[in-house]
């Protein structure tokens, strides 16, 4: 079980829009990109966890992020003894660990509600049509 340590300050806003470019880059594949923008993220939203993982995994495995945005987000997680992954520890972690620590941030980010639009926005935009 990994280990996802709470997610505040600059490296999580960093670690939530790698997460957002790994769903972008998942749009793009021919298997969604018939999807508009608001039908993927929609349907995302409607997937099960498992089906939320699966497709992370996918992301994971064909999107590149850069290599401040893969620390940002393995910073969030720790080694077996119970110290936080850095800049310096991650190089020692192949692919499949990567692969992994990333997926459980993304899904724990996956868990935070964070709206574009706000709800009295939403209101109003409902009130004038």
């Amino acid at each position: 079980m990994i280990k996802v340590l709470p997610l505040k300050g600059y490296n999580s806003l960093k670690a939530l829009n790698a997460c957002n470019a790994l769903l972008l880059g998942l749009k793009m594949m021919p298997a969604y990109s018939a999807l508009s923008y608001e039908e993927f993220f929609d349907s995302f939203k409607e997937k099960s966890e498992s089906e939320r993982e699966t497709a992370l995994r996918e992301a994971v495995a064909f999107v590149e992020l850069q290599q401040d945005e893969v620390e940002a987000i393995v910073s969030f997680t720790c080694d077996p003894n119970g110290v936080p992954y850095r800049k310096e520890n991650i190089k020692s972690l192949d692919v499949k660990q990567l692969h992994e620590l990333i997926v459980a941030v993304c899904m724990e980010i996956g868990r935070i509600d964070i709206t574009i639009v706000s709800e009295d926005e939403k209101k109003k935009s409902q009130d004038l049509a």
